[in-house]
This record gives structure tokens, C-alpha cells and sequence, in this order.
């Protein structure tokens, strides 16, 4: 997995057409998965991680996805990939790209709202201080 950071280029095909996109920002969301308790051997419940990365598109080549349209990527389909001496990240599978806009779920609205919100709270709070 790729390490993520903002204001990172990504690259990803679609439909053969290139798209490049900025992270804006890094989200978590926790889930339930399940770890091996090493003292035990047994099976367990465990919270765990994902990364997500939220991103504008900066750049478009497909008439269907506008500039500016935001999106989620899971941090786990992103690769390294050094193009024109510049590190960017690369993604390939162009099912797993997440769009806000009216063809998105409502669950990537929600997420990027969320995220937003929790920096306008950030900002507020250190402008009170």
C-alpha cells in the first residue's frame, strides 16, 4: 500500500481516457474485522483501519467526469509509480473509484461531508483560541 499524503498527484485510466486528481485529505474509517489472538490461537473481533483517500479531480480527458468532481480512493489500490521524475500515485481499477457527483453513492457524500465538517470545526476552534 502506498503512503498517503495530501496534495498527492494520482493518475487512473478510465476507460482508457487519463484522469489526474489531488488528495485533499486523509480519511479513516473504522470497521469490525477479525485478528488471531496470539495467546489463544482462537479467532477474535477486533477494530481495525482503512485509509481512504479524497480527492478532487485536477484534470480530465473523460467528458463524463468533470473537473473538480470529488471522489474516494481505498489507500490500498494506490501504488508508487515515478512518472516524468515526479513520485505519483497510480490506480488501475476504475470500479473502485467512488464519485460524490449525481452518479456517486450516498455514502461518499456523507464521508466527504463529514470530513469537511470536522476541518471547519478544527479551524473554528483554533480561531477562538
Amino acid at each position: 500500500m502506498a503512503y498517503l499524503r495530501p496534495n498527492t498527484t494520482i493518475f487512473m485510466q478510465n476507460n482508457g481516457e487519463p484522469i489526474y486528481s489531488i488528495i485533499e485529505k486523509i480519511a479513516f474509517r473504522k470497521y469490525w474485522g477479525k485478528k488471531k489472538d496470539k495467546a489463544t490461537g482462537q479467532w477474535v473481533r477486533a477494530r481495525k483501519s482503512m485509509p481512504f483517500a479524497v480527492c478532487s479531480v485536477s484534470m480530465s480527458s473523460d467528458s463524463d467526469i468533470p473537473i473538480g468532481a470529488k471522489f474516494l480512493i481505498p489507500g490500498y489500490q494506490l501504488r508508487n509509480v515515478t512518472m516524468k521524475g515526479e513520485k505519483i500515485l497510480c490506480f488501475h481499477d476504475k470500479y473502485s473509484a467512488e464519485f460524490a457527483q449525481e452518479y456517486g453513492n450516498h455514502w461518499v457524500r456523507k464521508l466527504i461531508k463529514e470530513e469537511e465538517l470536522k476541518l471547519s470545526n478544527k479551524k473554528a476552534k483554533s480561531e477562538d483560541v
